[in-house]
This record gives structure tokens, C-alpha cells and sequence, in this order.
């Protein structure tokens, strides 16, 4: 090497330590740039090499599909694994047999290393947790220490979703305001009747539905309900406990306040308010009958209402839809009153421990407030705008963006996650509101059965189901009394095994609600 550039070598040595030499002594006089400020900055720089030298969580899931899914080589889902880091493949099963196909899964053992839980007392998932198929998360997550954002999730989503004091789900958690009854208002106009606030008001006003022509077609074809015990059966008192003389809770399919629910469907059958085939109809067929206007009624996640609108509006330009939040019965109010979450994701045991953590804290960081909008309605002007306050989609997120696009998430709570359209503009979705705040009213009740948790019940019910959901359809279209239903239910009170559960409901019963 020559003296020449030896010489600028050494030039430009000497310049780059007296202009570092310059920017320490500037640092002490600036305020901004504080020996704390830099050091923080520091670490945040360290970080974040940490993060994006750390190779992607490569992980699998299966959630439900209610429409149609992200793709995973779509912008959404790129933009998602880069942002969080992972390299997240889901397998999407259809809502209508989501459960057949978990049950499937699980009984195979070749489980995903993360499993969206739609039902967390579900008998096949409760055995499942038992027998060790899903990580117990109860240690891991302590006292949220390590997961911020787990900490600001509704609290008592973490309580009901226990499985014998254990969470061994992370809960997706939501408001307690979701689903309605939707019902054709301007049929109601049509034959001048009035919105039903009563049990025996709903009656009626099915029964002339039934026998007349609101759509115009010259055919006395139109369905009024199909029997939904979700949102009925409440009217007639089953979301409260009914106890046995031991002082056990007896599950309500059992009790009388259920056969009373079976009744009155009966009686609207009977009245041709209900279609011959009820029983074969499935969650996607009662839509589609509401929307193609064979159907005067349907119960569906309040923020449904403006795609209901919407829908029903192109097969009849007059359509108009109304929501009732609740009808009043003879012992309570026909109604849904949410849990505050609905299910959750379980992790796999197969995952080992340092995965497992990786996983709670990719669920951890989707659930920050800040990420809500993007795992809920996509990438900000991609897939939706703010306007007036709320996300509003466009086009491509019309495409896109529907009730499965969070399936494989877990998110922050939205006290109104399940009211507000994202196809709606604000002040519709402000009405909306203000429609579904009327169960706060009412002091809505949950489905206390849809927390409780028995493995006697478990077990007897996983080989009574079809039987007993048969023997219930053939009571409400007649081809069995009332007398044989309620004889039926006894037997099953009656039954040892079944006898069993109900002191197990008891405990669960004061476990979750403390009485």
C-alpha cells in the first residue's frame, strides 16, 4: 500500500472519531438526547434485530369457515405472517359440520398445532383437554405478567372458559351483546300486523304468515320459524337451574321449562308455521331460506342486519328486515345473551414448550388494541377506510372480509364486535346499538349450560344426542305426543349415569357463578 493512501486511510480514521467524539459531547447538552434516551433506544434497536433475526413460527391451525377464507398467498396474509413473524398454514372446515370435523381430528390424533375451539364444553373437546391432547396454559400465563394484552381481555372470559379450574383455552372474547331474531318487517306491514313483544304475539303472528301470500307469489309457501332453542327456549325458563331433591342441577333438556319449548314449536308446526323438513335444515339453508324470502324469521349475529337488508332486497326490492333483541315469555325472555367469548384457540401438546410460548405470544400480540382493526377488517386502505370514526370496507375488503376472516385470531374485546356492521355506515351501526342495548334491560341471562361442565354428562350425552334431538323432532311435528317427550326425559332423569352429572353441574354451577 502507498504513502498516499495510507495517509487518507488514515484521514478519514481520524474524522470519524472526532465526529463520534462530537456527537457524545452533543449528547450531553441536548435533552432529547440523554444517556437514558439513548440507551432505550439502543435496546429498541436490539430488539429488533432479535425479532427479525429469529426465524418465523412455522405453526398449523383449523378454524371455521363460514365464507370464504383468507388466502395465504393473499396481500392480508403476507402482510400478516410478515408482520407477526410466523409462518401460519390454516386448514378451513365449513360451520355447518365444524365440530363432526374437530371430533374427527382429535379422535386421529394428528391434531394442528393450534385448534380454533368454537365450543369449549363441548363433550368431545372436554375429553380432549382431560386426557391431555391440549397444552394447560393455566401456569404459563400466570398473571399476565408476559402477555399485556391477554390482561386486558374480558375478564370473565378467562373464568367461563376453564375446564376444572384450568385454562386450556385462550378465549376469543367479544361483548355480551350478539344475536336477534331478524324478521320481515315489511311482510308484517303487508298483512298490517305489529312487531310481536310477546311469546303468544309470535304465535300469532307466524300462524297468518303462514297461511297467506306477504311475498306476493300467489302461493301460501312462506315458512315463519324454524325452532331455534339458542334464542327461544330461554322464554320458558331454561337459563335458569333447575335442581333435583338432592339439590343438583338437572340439565335443561331434561326439565319441564324444555318440554314447554317443545311444545309451543309444536304447536306452530301444527299451525304450518314451521317447514315439514325443519329438522334437516342447516345453520347456511335457514340464511339462505331468509334471504331468498321463503323464510319470515332467522337468528343471526346482530351485525348481520344490513347484509340481511341487503341480500333479501335483490330478490325483493321491498324487502325491509327488523330486529327483536328479545320477546318476552311465560318465564323469561326469548333471547341471547353472550358469553363474553366465543370459544377459543387450544395448542396442541404435541407443540413442545418453547413453541407453545412462541404461539401464546402471536395470540397475545394479535390481540393488541392497536392490531384489532387489521385482524378484523385487513390492511387500512387495502380492505377498509375510516369513516366517521368506524373501519368501512372497500370493494376489495367486500370481497375479502367476512366472519371467518378473524376465525384464526384472538383479539381485543369490543363490547360491539358483533353489532357493528363493517358494511354499514356509522349511524346504521349506531341504531343498531342502541336496538341490541335493550337486553341490558332486561338483565340478559347466558346459557348457563354452555359453561357448565359434567363428565357424567359428557359421557351419556355423546351416546344420547341424536337419539334425544330425533325423539325431539318427532315431538314437535307430531308423529309422538307430548306425553311420550316428557316420559322420554324422565327416563333419562331417571337413568343412573345421567343421575350423576347433576350434582357435578352443582358444583360447576357454584364453581363459575358462585351460588
Amino acid at each position: 500500500m502507498n504513502k498516499k493512501i495510507k495517509g487518507l486511510i488514515y484521514t478519514l480514521c481520524i474524522l470519524v472519531i472526532v465526529s463520534v467524539l462530537l456527537a457524545a459531547c452533543s449528547s450531553t447538552n441536548d435533552p432529547d438526547n440523554s444517556l437514558e434516551n439513548i440507551e432505550k433506544t439502543q435496546d429498541s434497536i436490539n430488539s429488533t434485530k432479535k425479532v427479525a433475526s429469529e426465524d418465523p413460527l412455522v405453526f398449523t391451525g383449523i378454524a371455521n369457515l363460514f365464507a370464504n377464507a383468507p388466502a395465504k398467498d393473499s396481500v392480508f396474509w403476507k402482510t400478516m405472517e410478515e408482520k407477526f413473524n410466523v409462518d401460519y398454514t390454516v386448514n378451513w372446515s365449513p360451520q355447518d359440520n365444524y365440530q363432526e370435523k374437530l371430533d374427527l381430528v382429535l379422535a386421529s390424533g394428528d391434531i394442528p398445532d393450534v385448534m380454533q375451539i368454537t365450543n369449549t364444553t363441548a363433550p368431545s373437546n372436554l375429553r380432549a383437554a382431560n386426557a391431555g391432547a391440549f397444552w394447560d396454559l393455566t401456569e404459563a400465563l400466570g398473571d399476565f405478567s408476559n402477555y399485556p394484552n391477554f390482561k386486558k381481555l374480558n375478564p370473565s372470559a378467562w373464568i367461563l372458559s376453564k375446564v376444572e379450574g384450568k385454562n386450556y383455552f385462550i378465549p376469543r372474547t367479544r361483548g355480551n351483546l350478539d344475536s336477534a331474531l331478524f324478521i320481515r318487517q315489511d311482510w308484517l306491514d303487508t298483512l298490517k300486523l305489529e312487531v310481536p313483544t310477546t311469546m303468544e304475539e309470535f304465535a300469532e303472528v307466524m300462524k297468518v304468515i303462514a297461511k297467506s301470500d306477504p311475498d306476493g307469489n300467489g302461493k301460501i309457501d312462506t315458512i315463519g320459524v324454524v325452532p331455534n332453542p339458542g334464542y327461544f327456549a330461554a322464554a320458558f325458563g331454561t337459563s335458569d337451574p333447575v335442581r333435583d331433591s338432592n339439590g343438583g342441577i338437572i340439565h335443561m333438556n331434561l326439565t319441564s321449562n324444555y318440554a314447554d319449548y317443545v311444545e309451543y314449536m309444536r304447536e306452530l308446526y301444527e299451525a304450518g308455521a314451521i317447514a315439514d323438513e325443519f329438522a334437516l335444515f342447516t345453520g347456511t339453508q335457514q340464511e339462505e331460506m331468509f334471504m331468498t324470502g321463503r323464510s319470515a324469521t332467522f337468528v343471526k349475529n346482530s351485525w348481520h342486519k344490513f347484509r340481511m337488508e341487503e341480500e333479501t332486497a335483490k330478490s325483493d326490492p321491498a324487502a325491509d328486515v327488523t330486529l327483536i333483541p328479545h320477546i318476552k315469555g311465560p318465564k323469561g325472555y326469548a333471547h341471547i345473551y353472550d358469553l363474553g367469548y366465543f370459544g377459543g384457540m387450544a395448542i396442541s401438546k404435541k407443540v413442545d414448550e418453547e413453541k407453545m410460548l412462541r404461539i401464546l405470544k402471536f395470540f397475545d400480540a394479535t390481540s393488541a388494541e392497536e392490531n384489532y382493526n387489521f385482524v378484523n377488517f385487513g390492511i387500512e386502505g387495502v380492505h377498509y377506510t375510516i369513516v366517521d370514526g368506524f373501519p368501512s370496507l372497500t370493494e376489495e375488503g367486500k370481497k375479502e372480509v367476512n366472519n371467518s376472516f378473524n376465525a384464526p385470531f384472538i383479539f381485543a374485546t369490543n363490547e360491539f364486535a358483533k353489532v357493528d356492521s363493517p358494511l354499514a355506515p356509522m349511524d346504521y351501526n349506531l341504531q343498531t346499538r342502541e336496538e341490541m342495548k335493550e337486553l341490558y334491560k332486561i338483565e340478559g341471562k347466558v346459557d348457563i349450560f354452555r359453561v357448565l361442565q359434567s363428565d357424567a354428562w359428557t359421557k351419556e350425552w355423546s351416546k344420547i344426542q341424536d337419539e334425544f334431538e330425533s325423539i325431539e323432532a318427532r315431538a314437535i311435528s307430531g308423529a309422538i305426543t307430548m306425553e311420550e317427550f316428557r316420559s322420554y326425559q324422565q327416563k333419562l332423569v331417571e337413568n343412573p349415569d345421567i343421575i350423576a352429572s347433576f350434582s357435578e353441574f352443582a358444583k360447576s354451577y357454584e364453581e363459575f357463578f358462585g351460588e
